[in-house]
């Protein structure tokens, strides 16, 4: 009688042991099958590796990127987001596809490592900054999985850390990317040289003068709504649009006839009086790396982004402050972010 009690109580044992690691499995069956599937194209090609091996967390989310984007995330922990054309957003305008990244600010580099350093992938924003999201490596198999009601936030805390979020672009260029309305009709035999226009953008818009007729051709300006301009070219039609060459204030160029308004009468083109009003514009220089864009003026400020040569900013305030060696100037980039920048790198 002692043996089978023996056996009894090793069969229960057992038994235990099985509902113990059949249930975690049960349970994250249930919410994979419950789950929404995904619209996002970054959070889309996470879920075609669930349950599968997908290597330590950052590794799995650069190679999530670059299948759903084209992007390829740098190095660095934070810089290598920017470098990708990524920017940050917060916890409450999280939403999916979105990356959490939990770091140390103070050590970013590619060669960091330490306790609490993760990455995931967001597939929904519960709010209270909490998230359903998908990670690799979170039980240290290097497997991917399902993170439902994922907290960074405690996580981060509990390591001394910081969270941040970034969204990255779906199209090219380092601008969040919107849809834009359509293009207004137009055709190579409504332009002619020798022809008068006005620019008509659309309020507080502006129309990229470039160097040829091309969406890829660089960009001299861009020419706010009201710039008078006179074609002195034949049209040309080319990427989806007709191009003309036209005069401008800002020197002669390549715009898109589809935002001119013929005018009736030949126009002066000449520079605008100045608006003491309109804010100032620069634009980053073609030093190495990026600009980094801080929350504060000063080396020791937050880093809230970094850009690329050549983006435009506009100066909010003209009154510069000296900290840490640079001149800094508080800026905003369009539908991104504000921030202070060294104006040394600044073109005007």
């Amino acid at each position: 009688m002692r043996e089978s009690g023996v056996i009894a109580a090793s069969r229960r044992s057992l038994l235990v042991l099985m509902l113990g690691l059949v249930l975690p499995f049960a349970i994250l069956g249930s919410q994979e099958s419950s789950a929404q599937a995904p619209q996002h194209p970054i959070a889309a090609a996470a879920m075609r590796h669930l349950n599968t091996h997908g290597g330590q967390c950052w590794t799995f989310m650069k190679q999530v990127v670059a299948e759903a984007t084209g992007r390829q995330i740098g190095f660095d922990y934070r810089l290598g987001f920017f470098e990708a054309g990524a920017y940050e957003v917060s916890a409450a305008e999280a939403q999916e596809g979105d990356i959490i990244q939990i770091a140390s600010d103070a050590n970013t580099s590619p060669w960091a490592s330490y306790p609490g350093l993760h990455t995931a992938i967001v597939l929904e924003n519960l709010g209270g900054g909490r998230f359903n999201a998908i990670d690799s490596n979170q039980n240290w198999d290097e497997w991917v999985r399902l993170r439902p009601n994922y907290d960074p936030y405690a996580a981060a805390a509990r390591y001394g850390l910081q969270v941040h979020i970034y969204r990255v672009p779906l199209g090219s260029g380092s601008a969040p990317v919107s849809t834009p309305d359509p293009a207004p009709e137009t055709s190579t035999a409504e332009w002619a040289a020798g022809a008068s226009a006005v620019v008509s953008a659309g309020t507080g818009d502006c129309l990229n003068l470039r160097t040829d007729a091309a969406l890829g051709a660089s960009r001299i300006d861009c020419l706010p709504t009201g710039t008078n301009v006179k074609v002195v070219s034949e049209a040309v039609a080319a990427d989806g649009f007709v191009w003309v060459k036209v005069e401008t204030p800002s020197g002669t160029g390549w715009v898109a006839a589809n935002y001119l308004t013929k005018t009736a009468d030949p126009v002066e083109v000449s520079a605008p009086a100045a608006d003491a009003s309109a804010p100032s514009r620069a634009r980053t220089d073609d030093s190495p790396g990026c600009l980094r864009v801080r929350a504060g003026a000063g080396l020791s400020a937050a880093i809230r982004d970094c850009l690329a040569a050549g983006t435009e900013v506009v100066i909010l305030n003209e009154s510069a402050v000296s900290a840490d060696g640079y001149t800094w100037l508080e800026v905003r980039i369009e539908g991104r972010t504000t921030g202070w920048v060294a104006s040394e790198y600044l073109i005007r």
